[in-house]
């Protein structure tokens, strides 16, 4: 089963961005993202969960431009007119393994 196309294709052509990730080491790419600024749940199941500001994009397009996620780690993304530093990620599978998956981009306003 494709869940690319059954699944995240169409859920990121209704509610995704067009955003844009800069790297120090890698040119800016355009990606489509799930702007999720407003923030996320972050923590363990046990510890107390702090609320962090988040996009998340498909792992497909971090890996079609060559990178993993942890050469995001510290990239500027460009979204909803601000611009954000990455200042971690963590992976969401998808039913069939992480490559095929999302990937939360941890962000905090870039001054």
């Amino acid at each position: 089963m494709d869940y690319g196309q059954l699944l995240y294709a169409p859920l990121y052509a209704t509610l995704g961005v067009d955003a844009v990730i800069r790297g120090v080491y890698f040119d800016m790419f355009p990606i489509r993202a799930m702007d999720m600024t407003s923030g996320i749940e972050i923590g363990d199941h046990v510890g107390v969960k702090s609320i962090q500001p988040a996009a998340v994009v498909l792992a497909k397009s971090i890996a079609e431009n060559g990178l993993t996620r942890e050469d995001l780690e510290g990239a500027t993304l460009e979204l909803a007119a601000k611009f954000w530093r990455v200042k971690a990620t963590m992976p969401k599978p998808s039913p069939v393994g992480e490559a095929q998956g999302e990937v939360y981009l941890i962000i905090e306003e870039d001054e």
